[in-house]
């Protein structure tokens, strides 16, 4: 990778010392020789590149991309004139060949002369919404991801450094001016924020690009009918209604509001979905991203669980909980189908790997820890909703470690602070068991590593 390194500083430099046309015509013969072998480089399946190097040369070409613009344009007049051409335009949208699984484009926005990084984002987002629209009509659904490249001055040195979002799932439904606004151009000028505020000294000085990678995305789906295993069968704890027309969900949902006392799984035991549901504007098979939308619409509240290491956890929690509310079980056949079936008695279906008890159990399905009465299991209810996004699973001896392997990223700290409590579990007179954890000492220790 020296040596790549090299190579490119030497055709950046070079490029800002072209004062002819002769000159400009050999150094773009060498830039796109270079372009092309990085590109291959990248494509090279053994060895294999890590998706870190794969980025970084992704980075590269479009660096070079951007010089080899600059140049054209000072060599070669497009006949226009620049100075009366909207900001947009001036933006240059350059697609680079690489070979990243699952990845249907990169592509990076070349800046030409914007200074100011928000006019720079907000301009930009034409052509990167007008890519990804391209792409979503071949793919129903994608992941994007977006890097902001820059140059960096701290006195006589500089540096280029990036800005990477987060990927984000984009489906027909979302709405693509919200995403490039709230994931892409929000978070990047907060890191520049950041980034400038607390490496004292270093400044933006040129905005290079902004790299655009599209990659596939395939939701968790769910169509056809999937059998039950047996130790869920046994339990007769869910209901499966046989559906063979993408609409599991809707008629998962529709056995739960409307029980029928016997063919529990024959679709002509319930009502037609479609006669006692809304689902305008969602999609079949239904994903999860879609199930808010149908709350909202009918005014029920949904959970669903899948299976994690052969225990059930919940994948959706609903954010209101409602009158009307269902829970949902969600399972995969060998070839990644998924299927919806309802979940009649949650603490029947879970009570055994909670518990090896066999007592009845009042089981809080938002954080899944379970009481031995109903009130106790109503007065944890009113706060659980407020607090909890999630289940809670503690570690097992499997996994209580903690590792990493990107030793050269830690960052050492200047105090750390060691704190730890003692308690004692308090019993209360009308009960039989002990009832909750009450502290009685505190002890902690400041350590300061700056000697």
């Amino acid at each position: 990778m020296e040596n790549v390194q090299q190579k490119e500083r030497d055709l950046l430099e070079r490029s800002h010392q072209v004062t002819t046309l002769g000159e400009y015509f050999g150094w773009l013969q060498h830039c796109e020789e270079f372009i092309e072998e990085l590109e291959e480089r990248s494509r090279v399946k053994r060895p294999r590149l890590s998706i870190g190097n794969r980025q970084s040369l992704v980075t590269r070409i479009a660096r070079l991309e951007g010089a080899k613009t600059r140049l054209q344009r000072q060599f070669i007049p497009s006949g226009g004139d620049y100075s009366s051409e909207n900001n947009s335009e001036r933006l240059i949208w350059r697609e680079i060949d690489t070979a990243f699984e699952s990845r249907i484009l990169t592509g990076a926005v070349i800046n030409y002369n914007h200074i100011e990084p928000r006019q720079f984002l907000e301009d930009a987002s034409d052509i990167v919404l007008e890519h990804v629209r391209d792409v979503m009509q071949k793919h129903n659904s994608v992941k994007v991801n977006t890097v902001f490249n820059g140059e960096f001055v701290a006195g006589d040195k500089h540096a280029n450094k990036s800005i990477n979002t987060r990927n984000c799932e984009l489906l027909h439904t979302s709405d693509l001016r919200e995403w490039y606004e709230r994931r892409v151009v929000e978070p990047i000028l907060a890191s520049l924020e950041e980034f400038q505020e607390r490496d004292s000294g270093w400044a933006l000085s040129r905005i290079l690009n902004l790299i655009v990678n599209i990659n596939k995305y395939n939701p968790m789906r769910a169509g056809c009918y999937v059998q039950l295993s047996r130790k869920i069968i046994v339990k007769r704890a869910v209901v499966n209604v046989q559906s063979k027309d993408n609409a599991c969900f809707a008629w998962a949902v529709v056995a739960a509001l409307y029980p029928a006392e016997r063919c529990t799984h024959r679709q002509s035991s319930y009502p037609h979905y479609t006669t006692v549901l809304n689902f305008q504007d969602i999609e079949f098979p239904v994903t999860l991203n879609q199930i808010k939308k149908f709350e909202i619409y009918n005014d029920i509240s949904i959970n669903v669980y899948s299976f994690e290491n052969e225990n059930i956890v919940p994948i959706h929690l609903t954010e209101q909980k409602r009158d009307k509310h269902v829970n949902l079980l969600y399972v995969q056949d060998a070839q990644d189908i998924g299927h919806f079936a309802w979940i009649k008695n949650l603490s029947r279906l879970v009570s055994m790997q909670l518990s090896k008890h066999k007592t009845k159990k009042y089981i809080c399905d938002r954080c899944m820890h379970y009481f031995h009465s109903v009130e106790k299991l109503q007065s944890h209810t009113v706060d659980c909703g407020k607090m909890n996004d999630c289940a809670i699973r503690l570690p097992s001896d499997k996994d209580k470690w903690l590792a990493f392997t990107n030793y050269n990223r830690k960052e050492r700290l200047p105090f750390v602070v060691y704190a730890d409590l003692e308690c004692v579990l308090v019993k209360k007179e009308e009960e039989n068991f002990y009832q909750h954890h009450q502290v009685f000492s505190m002890a902690y220790y400041v350590h300061c590593s700056i000697v």
